[in-house]
C-alpha cells in the first residue's frame, strides 16, 4: 500500500457510502473527511448531530456516536487494506458528555495494528475540544469473513 493508493480507496469508501440511499444510517450520518495521515495511519472525520439523531433527553442517541465510530473505523479500514469493506467483529464505546443536537461531533481515529485477517483501532469524539466518547474497535478482512459466510 502507498500513499496514493490509501487516498484513494478513502475516497472510494465515501463514494461506496453515499450509494447507500437517502434511507440508510450513512445518509443520516452523512460523515466528512476531515483529515488523514498516511504515516500514522489516522483519520479524522466530522459529523452533525442533527434532529434525527436526537434522544428522549434531547441529546444524540448514543446509538449515533457508536455509528460515527463504526464509519471512521470502517473508512480508515477500507483505504489501509485492498478491498472495500471490512466486517465489524467488536466495537465498544464510552460515551463521556452529552453531546447537544446542532454539534459539530469530530472523531479522531488512528489504526493500532494492521494484520493480514484482523485490525485495531481507538479513536475519540470531540465537540469542539470537549472530549464527549472513545472507542476501540476490532475489523476483519474479508478473506476470512467470506470463507465465513460461505460455509
Amino acid at each position: 500500500m502507498n500513499r496514493e493508493t490509501f487516498e484513494e480507496k478513502m475516497q472510494k469508501r465515501m463514494e461506496d457510502i453515499r450509494q447507500f440511499g437517502e434511507h440508510s444510517i450513512f445518509h443520516e450520518l452523512d460523515g466528512k473527511i476531515i483529515s488523514y495521515d498516511y504515516d500514522k495511519k489516522s483519520l479524522t472525520m466530522e459529523y452533525e448531530a442533527t434532529e434525527f439523531h436526537r434522544n428522549g433527553f434531547g441529546i444524540v442517541f448514543g446509538g449515533s456516536l457508536v455509528g460515527m465510530f463504526d464509519i471512521t473505523f470502517g473508512t480508515l479500514t477500507a483505504a489501509l487494506g485492498d478491498y472495500d469493506v471490512a466486517p465489524t467483529v467488536q466495537l465498544s464505546t464510552s460515551f463521556l458528555k452529552g453531546i447537544p443536537i446542532g454539534s459539530t461531533v469530530r472523531i479522531e481515529v488512528e489504526a493500532v495494528s494492521v494484520g493480514k485477517t484482523i485490525m485495531n483501532f481507538v479513536g475519540k469524539a470531540y465537540v469542539g475540544e470537549l472530549l464527549v466518547g472513545s472507542a476501540n474497535g476490532t475489523f476483519m478482512t474479508p478473506r476470512p469473513f467470506k470463507k465465513y459466510v460461505e460455509e
